[in-house]
Formats: C-alpha cells, structure tokens, sequence
C-alpha cells in the first residue's frame, strides 16, 4: 500500500506539472502560469479510493495531499516537493527522489505520462 501511494503521489506531483510544457526551463518563473495552480483526479481501484490534489507554486514549490479511503477508513497524507520543467519534461523532487516524466496541458486538462501511463488530472 505504501509503494502504491508514493507511486500516486508521484503520478500526481508529475501530471500536475506537466501542464507548464511549453515554458520556460524552470519551473516557477513567469512563464509557469498554466502549471501553477491546484490540480486534482479521484479513481476507484479494487474498493479502494484514492483522491490526490497537487498544488503547483510560482516559487517552484508545492505540495501533494493525497486521501486514500477504503471500507468507509480514510488516512490523509502530504508530501512537499519542488519542480521544473524542460520542454515536455516535468522534474520533481518529493522527499529526496527525483521523478521525471512527459506532459502536456490542454484547457483545464493535464496529461502526465510515465513508463508508458498517462493520467489526467483536472484544474481545480
């Protein structure tokens, strides 16, 4: 359970700044305003409920809260990370380990995608 939620958190902090793509290389510059935000997926996976929101800051900062609910139990957790992007890749780092994937934005859609899996996440 735990290596699946650090792998969600991940795929969140990851899709989330996938929306600056066509920025500058660092993330948190001026240029970053359609990644900066909140962005947020819920999904159902074998009875077990998991709803994450990353908050992308112009300072190249943020935090994924992620809630994981399963037989009415729920258990919250948040991790802060720092990014940038370079082209369509997106560069996080959440509690030492650094992630990179592709991404694109499309109005209030983001699309992550890391070893071949794309998740979309939505502007809140």
């Amino acid at each position: 359970m735990k290596k699946f939620k650090y792998f969600l958190v991940m795929f969140v902090a990851l899709s989330v700044s996938v929306s600056c793509s066509n920025n500058d290389d660092e993330g948190g510059s001026s240029g970053d305003s359609a990644l900066v935000g909140t962005w947020g997926i819920t999904e159902s996976i074998e009875g077990l409920e998991i709803s994450l929101k990353v908050t992308f800051n112009a300072n190249a900062t943020g935090k994924i809260i992620s809630v994981f609910t399963m037989d009415g139990e729920s258990q919250t957790e948040s991790d802060d990370f720092t990014w940038s992007t370079d082209g369509n890749k997106l560069t996080m780092i959440i509690a030492g380990e650094t992630e990179v994937s592709t991404y694109s934005i499309s109005g209030n859609k983001l699309t992550v995608t890391q070893d071949g899996e794309s998740t979309v996440f939505t502007k809140q």
